[in-house]
């Protein structure tokens, strides 16, 4: 297969993926989130608090006290209906992406040169 036509298949795999009824259902909360600026505010300010925790896990900071402190936030936003809807959507298409890309690299390997196993 010639990469012209492997692009291709990426494309309808794109398109088959818009037309998934998770994608579907990801797009209708975010798009309902936008009418309800009180549950966009509270989503916003969930997502910054976990991007951060991301970043200082990645540091190797230990995040241990603030994924508890993310955890009561979510219990609070989890409140608004419009807020669940996103983060639930968020998760469950998330999960069919990731079980999507997991096929696509099914048994392709990547090998290291010599230099990076020194």
């Amino acid at each position: 297969m010639n990469r012209e036509d492997l692009l291709k298949k990426a494309e309808e795999l794109n398109k088959a993926l818009k037309q998934s009824e998770e994608y579907r259902a990801y797009v209708a909360a975010h798009n309902q989130i936008k009418d309800h600026s009180a549950a966009e505010i509270m989503l916003d300010d969930f997502r910054k608090k976990q991007w951060d925790i991301q970043r200082r896990a990645f540091e190797g900071e230990d995040v241990e006290p603030l994924v508890e402190e993310l955890q009561k936030l979510w219990d609070v936003v989890s409140i608004n209906p419009y807020v669940k809807a996103v983060v639930e959507s968020e998760l469950i298409f998330g999960q069919l992406y990731g079980e999507v890309m997991e096929k696509v690299a099914e048994n392709i390997e990547v090998f290291a040169s010599e230099t990076d196993s020194k």
